[in-house]
């Protein structure tokens, strides 16, 4: 079996500009992570632990738990990464080296946002709602033709989120998931719809941010 860890890659929000002093936060939205052979979690997320402990290890508070410390993938790459902090990108290439030798491999899926204001792209809550379902199924779509392609199944994981927000997406996901199988088999590669996890408590969801940032 597969294990995927993914996170939200930017927000479901208007996007207008970068430097626009309201709706600047990303102009595409989707999810991001990685995939890995069950027998290989464990020995992945060792190694990441390892990387983030040598690599943080002096921004971590003394008597933190450095395994339940984040670092998050926002403040590890951004514009100026290369001229301020490369040793940021190396850890990084090393990491997703270790993944692929492992058998893992990394995913994405976004979806560009139409430019402007909510009100000039006629866009609410229930538009932004909608954006982030159509992500979710397109990346699970996804997921299930890679699980596919290595004859297995796949366990989706992601980091938690709040209970009202999970009660509300569960059903759509299991929806699309059941109503999917019938006519597209890959989708009965998916064992259950996403399964939500404090990223405190697993690092390789920590990952997953680091890899979506």
């Amino acid at each position: 079996m597969l294990l995927a860890y993914i996170d939200e890659i930017g927000q479901t929000g208007a996007f207008v500009h970068p430097r626009h002093k309201r709706f600047s936060d990303s102009p595409a939205f989707g999810y991001g992570g990685f995939l890995i052979p069950e027998d290989k979690a464990r020995d992945f997320c060792a190694y990441f632990a390892h990387s983030k402990q040598q690599l943080c290890k002096h921004e971590i508070p003394k008597g933190t738990d450095p395994n339940q410390w984040e670092k998050k993938g926002s403040d590890l790459l951004y514009a100026l990464v290369y001229e301020e902090r490369r040793q940021n990108l190396r850890v990084l290439g090393s990491l997703i080296s270790k993944l692929r030798n492992l058998g893992g491999q990394l995913f994405y899926y976004a979806e560009e946002k139409p430019l402007g204001t909510p009100k000039e792209t006629n866009c609410g809550p229930d538009e932004f709602k909608g954006r982030e379902e159509s992500a979710m199924r397109e990346s699970l779509n996804r997921l299930a033709r890679a699980a596919d392609a290595n004859d297995e199944s796949v366990l989706v994981l992601m980091d938690q989120i709040n209970e009202k927000s999970r009660k509300q997406r569960l059903p759509a996901m299991y929806a699309h998931i059941l109503g999917r199988a019938s006519w597209h088999e890959e989708m009965r590669r998916i064992v259950e719809p996403p399964m939500h996890i404090d990223s405190q408590l697993s690092v390789n969801i920590q990952f997953a941010d680091w890899s979506a940032p």
